[in-house]
């Protein structure tokens, strides 16, 4: 049974748009659901699908720490993902402690959410992921799969939509303790097509949490650039100076 959902919305600034107003869907489920949650999941985002991201393609950093890649990781398919060090350095946290990191192995409730995968970024106990989304084609919702958020007893987990926080932890949760292990859905969908857009997932409590299969979507079939517009703008630029050229001449 799924054990919770809730949904909230509050007013944002969104970058690059005239849009106001983004709103969070939040469903939970205990590990053992995660196929039903992949099912789910499916079957409700029918909207275009811009750009996703399931770390596969990255190399995992061994538990106890170890050569793998870590947090800065730019030019990913849904944008560039950074750390906001601090919190406790826990039991779960590995070197580099100051970085989130890719796992392929489940730690401390955290795992990959890929069907047929390994892969997950690990928060490594940090304070915060951050996400700056960009798919190369506009986009109006960003969703994700989370793992063992706020299950420590000390809720604090907050999330942040281009400036605007929601807080995750009283308005949704309750300020009640999460099963080791539990399972999130996450949907925020922006009020208007945008091309980039900030996102952070904060816990104040030293906890860790695993994020994976970021998705970008749009509600409009996306317009991406043409392979060939580079070549032709090349080609008009040599044009012009060529004719530049002659005119000096």
């Amino acid at each position: 049974m799924i054990k919770q959902f809730a949904s909230v919305a509050v007013a944002a600034t969104l970058l690059g748009s005239g849009a106001s107003a983004a709103s969070l869907s939040w469903t939970s489920y205990d590990q053992s659901q995660l196929t039903t949650a992949q099912s789910d999941r499916d079957a409700a985002e029918t909207d275009y699908v811009v750009a996703y991201e399931d770390f596969e393609s990255y190399r995992p950093v061994a538990d106890g720490g170890g050569i793998g890649d870590v947090t800065p990781l730019t030019s990913t398919s849904v944008g560039d993902f950074t750390t906001t060090a601090g919190g406790r350095c826990g039991n779960s946290c590995d070197t580099p402690d100051d970085q989130s990191l890719i796992r392929d192995t489940s730690s401390y409730g955290r795992y990959n959410t890929t069907l047929g995968g390994s892969n997950w970024l690990d928060s490594n106990d940090n304070s915060a992921i951050n996400l700056a989304a960009e798919g190369g084609s506009m986009f109006d919702s960003v969703s994700f799969f989370l793992t063992d958020v706020d299950d420590v007893g000390r809720v604090a987990f907050e999330l942040e939509v281009a400036g605007e926080m929601f807080d995750v932890a009283e308005d949704i949760l309750n300020s009640n303790r999460q099963g080791d292990a539990d399972l999130f859905f996450v949907r925020i969908d922006l009020d208007g097509l945008v091309d980039t857009v900030g996102l952070s997932l904060f816990i104040e409590s030293g906890d860790g949490f695993g994020i994976d299969d970021v998705r970008l979507g749009s509600s409009v079939a996306p317009i991406p650039v043409p392979a060939s517009l580079p070549l032709l703008a090349g080609g008009l630029g040599l044009m012009g100076w060529i004719a530049r050229r002659r005119r000096a001449s």
